[in-house]
């Protein structure tokens, strides 16, 4: 039964709903092609203030700051 089962107390202390969510659901996207930050640092900006992740596009759009 679901509610029998074992829950890591913790785990879920650490972790808002809202980060929870969004690991699962931007978690498996692949990292931005460094590039991006040239052609489009706008659009791109804006993708790694949805799913924020230490990446090459970033590397590479901080180098344009």
């Amino acid at each position: 039964m679901p509610f029998d089962a074992e829950f890591a107390h913790d785990a879920a202390a650490k972790a808002s709903p809202a980060q929870s969510l969004a690991e699962r659901l931007m978690g498996p996207l692949a990292d931005p092609d460094p590039t991006w930050a040239a052609s489009d640092p706008d659009r791109l900006l804006a993708f790694l203030y949805v799913s924020p992740r230490p990446c090459e596009a970033l590397d590479a759009l901080i180098d344009q700051a």
